[in-house]
């Protein structure tokens, strides 16, 4: 799609590098930044990469040199807070994402009332999804292949661990391929 159409939105990215340098003209140190890390965007970042790679490989260079780029400064947890929220607003986020991305936040403080008006959700919605993360990872794993529904899933994650690795084996077959060795 970049390809065909550019860059639709830019990559956001915080100054995480710096370096001192005395500025004459007021007689003080200042800090310039040097690096930055990728807070947003990371994917359209490699995707950039791989068109620039291409065109230098093909002998032209120009559209994909440069990538178009916001500078934000943003603490450690505003940062975390943008990734994780980019994250969720993909259209094919599933739900065993979801549900990580839904924890972290709530372990960061928010509450499921506050991400439900963020990301227009229910309370019941991220309260559910959250809930996701009680599976153990052979059956996170069968709901992230599309092997285990929603439905099933929530049923089968008030469940202890103990019943759950029961209820695994006895339908591993089912999820065989997808879940073997995990």
């Amino acid at each position: 799609n970049i390809e065909r159409q550019g860059l639709l939105q830019p990559i956001t990215v915080r100054p995480c590098e710096y370096e001192d340098f005395i500025d004459e003209s007021i007689g003080e140190v200042v800090s310039i930044p040097i690096g930055y890390e990728i807070v947003c965007g990371e994917r359209r970042y490699r995707a950039f990469a791989l068109l620039n790679a291409k065109e230098s490989a093909n002998g032209s260079q120009g559209r994909f040199q440069s990538i178009p780029t916001f500078v934000r400064e943003m603490s450690d947890e505003d940062a975390f807070e943008a990734m994780i929220t980019e994250n969720l607003q993909r259209q094919d986020v599933d739900p065993m994402e979801e549900a990580f991305a839904f924890s972290q936040l709530i372990g960061k403080g928010k509450t499921a009332e506050e991400l439900a008006l963020k990301f227009g959700k229910s309370i019941r919605f991220i309260q559910d999804r959250c809930k996701l993360n009680a599976l153990i990872p052979e059956l996170k794993l069968a709901v992230k292949d599309g092997k285990m529904g929603i439905a099933a899933a929530m049923l089968i994650s008030k469940l202890d661990d103990d019943v759950q690795q029961k209820y695994y084996s006895s339908y591993s077959n089912n999820y065989q391929g997808s879940t073997k060795g995990t």
